[in-house]
């Protein structure tokens, strides 16, 4: 059976973040949200969303409960891109996976918008559109990360696997990244007049993997990421 979870707060981005924490049965998940009551809301914010079963595991196969502490024990990195890819039909699961919960959120937020969805040869990107106003995005993205961040718990409870999934909202991850890019080539220039390390503020997995290939074309420099999510950032340095 499936299970429902709940999650209340005063703003949208706490109540995203209970029922981060009450799916995965801790209260140790700390996001770091801030920001201003949306003026969207008025009084407490609540979310009811029905969550699809765990997938049965073999009995000799121990569940990885935080992918990230595996992939870090193993001495991996979680945006290696020598990881083995993911199968079309495995991302095409995800995807629907994804999106019925996007769905299930918007109905839960009592919010208008579609879903676009567009399958990459390692990843799936689900883009919410039409939704008339910033409600998803939030004071600096925060309450897009945290949608993001639910979405992976989700996925990744129910096929015990990395997610691979990518939620945006009215193209603000491709607006976010063309800042990211900028401001990663001017660390590389301050990299190669200085000689000193500089490191860029905190990113998702997507974006780090797209700057680390940035800094892979320049000679002499090198990148690696630092800290845990999702407060996982890129430092660039030289060789």
């Amino acid at each position: 059976m499936g299970r429902t979870v709940h999650g209340r707060g005063d703003t949208l981005q706490e109540a995203l973040q209970a029922a981060i924490r009450d799916l995965l049965d801790t209260d140790e998940v700390e996001l770091g949200l801030t920001g201003d009551r949306l003026d969207s809301w008025s009084g407490e914010a609540r979310l009811v969303l029905d969550v699809a079963p765990v997938a049965e595991v073999e009995e000799d196969v121990e569940p990885v409960e935080d992918v990230e502490d595996h992939l870090e024990a193993t001495g991996e990195d979680a945006e290696d891109e020598q990881a083995p890819l993911i199968s079309a039909q495995d991302l095409d699961e995800e995807a629907d996976a994804a999106a019925d919960f996007l769905e299930g959120l918007l109905d839960a937020m009592d919010l208008p918008g579609d879903l676009r969805i567009k399958l990459h040869e390692d990843h799936a990107e689900l883009e919410v559109i039409d939704i008339g106003s910033g409600a998803l995005i939030g004071r600096r993205g925060q309450t897009l990360d945290a949608i993001q961040e639910l979405v992976r718990c989700s996925l990744q409870r129910q096929f015990q696997r990395r997610a691979r999934v990518k939620v945006d909202a009215e193209g603000y991850r491709a607006r976010r990244l063309e800042k990211l890019l900028e401001k990663a080539d001017e660390a590389i220039d301050a990299v190669l007049e200085s000689g000193e390390a500089e490191r860029l503020e905190p990113m998702d997995v997507f974006e780090r993997k797209v700057i680390h290939q940035l800094v892979a074309e320049v000679d002499g420099l090198t990148s690696r990421s630092q800290g845990r999510e999702p407060a996982r950032r890129v430092i660039i340095e030289r060789d």
